[in-house]
């Protein structure tokens, strides 16, 4: 930490590995109240009919040399499309839309500020499950898809940085709680904010850990179910009753609105959004501002 604080200014990536990012993200981590990663428990009931339902993987990735984010990644979200959709998911008006977003690789950037030093973390994911209509999608997750090619996700450890930041960049971008999964359409490492930490699953077999790929299924349309709002202009501010699920979620989301709010983090965060493409700058800046605003300092007395 003390390495950190005699740095003004660093800046790390949500997918490369790089000297120093480790650390960044444990004191960002350490700046939200988040103490750790917890094995996650699953719900002790399911909607009616699903143990009967069942996940069909997706099994048509090369051998070699095509480029997923071109060809795989629009098949990965049509599977998933139709996976959720049998476990209950609607999609169109009244229920979410599943937006293809590789392309917007900044989007879920944000900064926070450590003692004298700002942290600045730069990336996006591949696709999301917004409510239907809702813009920017960034101000409303839901569900972030990170589409990884099994060689890729061996593990909760290969993937778990790159998860935690696109969680937390979903913290400070959005206004409502959202899950991570990580999946190459075979197995999925899942993460979601949890009171003062993130729970993860995953379905990697030989640990005690592990779930069931129907589960996992079952637990993101759980979350879009029963602990999401379908509200494309919901707001962390709205009164929210306590101890339920979708409280213990919002817990780290109102720490990040806080950490935002308070020195620096405003104004790093401005600065992440200038620098955009001049396409995107915009949309950004507001969503920044949307998320700040001064009132949701109340939630901390």
């Amino acid at each position: 930490m003390d390495m950190l604080r005699a740095k003004q200014e660093q800046t790390y990536t949500f997918s490369a590995s790089t000297a120093g990012r480790d650390m960044a993200v444990a004191a960002a981590m350490n700046a939200l109240g988040l103490s750790g990663m917890i094995p996650g428990v699953l719900p002790k009931r399911w909607s009616r009919g699903w143990n009967k339902k069942h996940f069909v993987p997706f099994m048509k990735w090369p051998t070699q040399g095509e480029i997923y984010e071109n060809t795989y990644a629009p098949q990965l979200l049509h599977h998933f499309v139709g996976a959720l959709t049998v476990f209950d998911v609607p999609f169109g008006v009244g229920g979410f839309d599943f937006k293809d977003v590789h392309t917007q690789k900044t989007r879920l950037s944000f900064a926070c500020t450590i003692g004298a030093s700002t942290i600045l973390f730069t990336g996006g994911t591949d696709a999301v499950v917004i409510p239907h209509g809702a813009i920017p999608w960034q101000g409303q997750t839901r569900i972030l898809f990170d589409w990884k090619r099994p060689p890729d996700l061996q593990s909760v450890e290969s993937v778990v940085t790159q998860a935690q930041l696109e969680l937390m960049g979903a913290l400070y971008n959005s206004r409502h709680p959202a899950l991570v999964v990580f999946t190459d359409g075979v197995n999925f490492v899942i993460l979601q904010p949890w009171g003062c930490a993130i729970q993860y699953y995953h379905t990697f077999s030989g640990t005690d850990d592990c779930i069931h790929v129907d589960d996992a299924m079952r637990l993101i349309s759980h979350h879009l179910l029963h602990i999401c709002s379908r509200d494309g202009a919901f707001s962390h501010m709205a009164p929210v009753p306590e101890n339920t699920e979708l409280s213990m979620e919002l817990a780290p989301l109102l720490a990040a609105k806080k950490e935002l709010g308070e020195g620096e983090g405003l104004a790093a965060q401005l600065q992440l959004d200038r620098d955009l493409p001049p396409n995107e700058r915009l949309e950004s800046v507001s969503n920044t501002i949307l998320a700040w605003r001064q009132p949701n300092l109340s939630y901390f007395g």
